[in-house]
């Protein structure tokens, strides 16, 4: 296991650990800081140094479990990294003891996270945003800091929520502006799951398209494959949007572009940054996501060209990582963490408390091009904590992963004027 998870971070070893109860109890409770011990890790690179544990509840069994299983992936190699160059001060990190598995699930989430409270410092990755809302007055109560694998708006609102990315709403104005700026579309149409995440989508794309005076259809669904989606596919037929936003996961992303297209549709697909998987370019819905299907992101695909990105690639060769867009996020992401973690141990509050507190006064994050520019702001209010970029990707089936930047980070107009009072969803 030693093998699998901290050198080669192979992206089904996270699965077996999950399922299987790999992994042994902090020893938190031998100190004065739960998750914080002066013990080694279990898997410890130097032992003279102490450990930090930090949490994950995630979906490797439901239906973004092609996300959540390579994001908890790189984040884990992320800190496998970390260690192998020397830790944190006097600390390394331990991120696959106290690993779970929801199933996308909202209640057995919340179960999970109280599984593992007792025993970490913070959660680096809580995947979905009503799944991590149903943990946060828990969280609060401890003064545990959580990283939510999850770009709501709502997070921009929330004290101890270290939130990296453009948020769904803001990525959605962007892809309307960029539809209208660059494709000349005069309508859009929005493909959403209900709740919190697609909401926040359809949400963002319609504050765009009234700002832009353009034409707007809105197609709320549920998850499943072709037979599940016909009445979004008859709806695209019957309304012919220039454009169609996708805020689903990948396998609607297929069900939709692939039918439409062999329907005679011959529109734009954008998706939103979980409608994705590079898997996509082994259905048969591969040459109308090729022809048809950008997507839009705030963090770099895998052959992106940042510092960032070097170390990521250097690192799966290394290790014999299989490219996976998706452990790059997660990669990605570990820097925010490690940018909190660092700062509170230069300012000695390494504890839950201190960690709050540190997080508050964290104005930006050295993330080495991998994050957007504008994100990492803890301090501000809640509308300059807003990250605003987002770049689209196109399909290349030459590409690592089956993308490659298309379009450089941008603002559009629309976010750029908007000021955030609350979460997008929530106006729905």
């Amino acid at each position: 296991m030693k093998t699998q998870i901290r050198r080669a971070a192979v992206i089904g070893a996270v699965a077996a650990l999950v399922l299987t109860g790999c992994g042994r109890g902090t020893d938190a409770e031998e100190g004065d800081v739960p998750g914080v011990t002066s013990e080694p890790c279990p898997e410890a690179i130097d032992d003279s140094k102490g450990c930090i544990y930090l949490g994950t509840v995630s979906d490797f069994t439901g239906v973004f479990s092609p996300v959540g299983i390579p994001m908890t992936a790189g984040a884990q190699a992320f800190w496998d990294n970390v260690n192998q160059n020397g830790g944190i001060g006097d600390y390394e990190v331990d991120t696959t003891t106290h690993v779970r598995d929801s199933g996308y699930d909202t209640t057995r989430h919340a179960q999970l996270f109280r599984e593992i409270r007792d025993d970490v410092l913070a959660i680096a990755h809580s995947l979905g945003t009503a799944h991590t809302n149903g943990i946060l007055e828990d969280a609060r109560e401890d003064d545990i800091v959580v990283l939510p694998a999850s770009l709501g708006s709502n997070w921009l609102f929330e004290d101890g929520v270290v939130h990296v990315g453009t948020s769904y709403c803001a990525e959605a104005m962007n892809v309307v502006d960029f539809a209208v700026d660059q494709l000349g579309a005069t309508s859009v149409g929005v493909v959403h799951f209900p709740g919190d995440y697609g909401d926040d989508a359809a949400v963002g794309a319609a504050i765009a398209a009234e700002a832009r005076d353009i034409e707007i259809f809105d197609y709320t669904t549920g998850p499943g494959g072709v037979d599940e989606q016909t009445a979004v596919i008859s709806g695209i037929l019957r309304d012919q949007p220039d454009v169609v936003l996708i805020a689903t996961s990948a396998v609607e992303t297929a069900a939709v572009v692939g039918a439409t297209a062999q329907q005679g549709f011959r529109g734009a697909f954008i998706g939103s940054l979980p409608s994705w998987s590079g898997a996509l370019l082994g259905t048969p819905a591969a040459p109308a996501l090729e022809a048809m299907f950008m997507h839009a992101s705030s963090i770099g695909a895998w052959d992106a060209d940042t510092p960032g990105h070097d170390e990521l690639r250097a690192y799966a060769e290394a290790n014999d990582v299989e490219p996976n867009d998706w452990f790059g996020v997660g990669w990605a992401g570990g820097h925010a963490m490690k940018a909190l973690l660092e700062k509170a141990i230069a300012d000695d509050k390494l504890t839950r408390s201190g960690l709050v507190e540190t997080l508050g006064s964290l104005t930006g994050v050295d993330s080495m091009g991998m994050l957007p520019a504008d994100d990492g702001n803890y301090a501000g209010d809640s509308n300059e904590r807003a990250p605003r970029t987002t770049f689209i990707n196109r399909v290349d089936p030459d590409s690592a992963t089956g993308l490659t930047e298309s379009v450089p980070a941008f603002t559009g107009p629309t976010v750029a004027d908007y000021e955030f009072t609350s979460a997008c969803y929530s106006q729905r």
